[in-house]
């Protein structure tokens, strides 16, 4: 039966949130579609966890997104509701915390933001990323959604008429109960502050609507019950394929990194090959689809990736007319494409997809709506399988912003078969 409903905004957030669960035994599936039947959940899952895509939609379509989902699940029984929301504070925090309490009935959520294990950290309310306001780190720059704010509150507020409070670490929870619509900003300076409240809401009978990111539910683990397994491992490949669609300045650095340091071959898409998804129905796109898989088979890492290299990208869409809020679907689309292809090949590789957006795109190829987590290879870095016509593939998903600059380097000694 399940016991914990997590809604994550986006696929990566998913994963490396579900995975806090299932790698330590605990019977956890993972869907993209958000109208399920009974009959896709396994009698013996207790936690489940829907990736709603809603980041990059409007405020105004992610609140109805969430607030749908969140009824559903408390009309059939499950009793706590995650939100999980992005460690830097991406996309519509405020309207989809407020569609949790909505739908609860305009109960209290406690939002515990902070991931400090990664220098994440909620202090009187700001939120600081590596000791820099996060409005004054690279978030404050995301291509996609730039977060102008540090004050959580105001971040609320910019997204709903919902009140937020902020609550320091130390002070005590305020009561709570239906009919109190508010937001709870939990101060998360440490582990330790994270620990201390949960054991709190527990005291008080109030863990059931809770908002926070990787970081909290690492926590939550255990302070539930649940039945528990033995646990999955990954397996070794004779090579790393990195579809990189993610723009983030940290995963420029970790490519570069990889590519000078750690004998990655490393190809550049064209704007064409990168925005222009029917490209690869054409016989100079099947031809390059072709040369990558070759690059796969003759090198033990492959690096794919979208990043601009001029300016002339501006020029591209105005001369084919494509919209900015579809680039980032274009480029999921395209490494979709090429992936695709390297599995019908039967290549024996992991591929490691860096942006949710990313792994999405190769799943609407293959036409998949689950897949199943096995383990975290490194922290906020989840190996998954997904089947596919058969076949079994091993993939690693990656957030953008998340990881030291040597993280490729460290990915590929474990999963790579030295023998091969």
């Amino acid at each position: 039966m399940v016991k914990l409903l997590i809604i994550a905004d986006d696929f990566t957030g998913a994963l490396d949130t579900g995975i806090q669960f299932k790698k330590c035994g605990i019977s956890t599936q993972v869907f993209t579609k958000t109208k399920l039947e009974n009959s896709e959940i396994k009698t013996d899952t207790e936690v489940l966890v829907i990736d709603s895509e809603t980041r990059p939609l409007s405020k105004e379509e992610a609140y109805l997104q969430v607030r749908k989902i969140t009824s559903w699940a408390l009309s059939m029984g499950v009793e706590i509701i995650f939100k999980k929301t992005d460690s830097a504070l991406r996309g519509n925090i405020g309207a989809e915390l407020k569609a949790v309490s909505d739908a609860a009935g305009e109960a209290s959520v406690f939002f515990l933001p902070g991931y400090p294990d990664i220098h994440r950290i909620t202090k009187n309310g700001t939120h600081y990323i590596d000791g820099e306001l996060l409005e004054n780190s690279v978030f404050g720059k995301d291509p996609f959604e730039p977060v102008k704010r540090s004050y959580i509150p105001d971040i609320i507020h910019d997204q709903s008429d919902i009140s937020a409070v902020n609550i320091l670490v130390g002070e005590e929870l305020p009561e709570t109960g239906k009919n109190i619509a508010e937001i709870i900003v939990c101060d998360t300076v440490s582990t330790e502050d994270i620990d201390k409240r949960l054991d709190e809401m527990a005291e008080k009978k109030c863990l059931k609507l809770m908002a926070g990111c990787a970081g909290l539910a690492d926590r939550l683990v255990e302070k539930l019950e649940f039945n528990r397994k033995e646990k999955m491992r990954f397996r070794k490949t004779d090579s790393m394929y990195v579809a990189c669609g993610s723009m983030n300045k940290i995963t420029e650095n970790q490519l570069d990194y990889a590519e000078k340091n750690g004998g990655f071959a490393r190809v550049h898409l064209s704007m064409e090959q990168k925005l222009m998804p029917e490209y690869y129905t054409t016989a100079q796109g099947k031809s390059f689809m072709n040369e990558i898989v070759e690059l796969c088979r003759m090198k033990k890492k492959v690096i794919v990736d979208t990043f601009d290299l001029d300016d002339s990208k501006e020029q591209f869409m105005r001369e084919h007319e494509i919209r900015p809020k579809s680039v980032r679907f274009r480029i999921s689309d395209s490494h979709g494409c090429i992936v695709n292809e390297i599995v019908r090949h039967n290549v024996d590789v992991t591929i490691l997809m860096t942006g949710g957006d990313t792994l999405m795109g190769y799943m609407k190829q293959i036409g998949c709506t689950q897949i199943e987590p096995l383990c975290e290879i490194e922290q906020g870095v989840v190996v998954s399988s997904i089947e596919c016509g058969g076949r079994f593939v091993q993939v690693i998903s990656k957030s953008g912003g998340f990881g030291t600059e040597d993280i490729m380097c460290r990915i590929a000694e474990k999963v790579i078969n030295k023998e091969s």
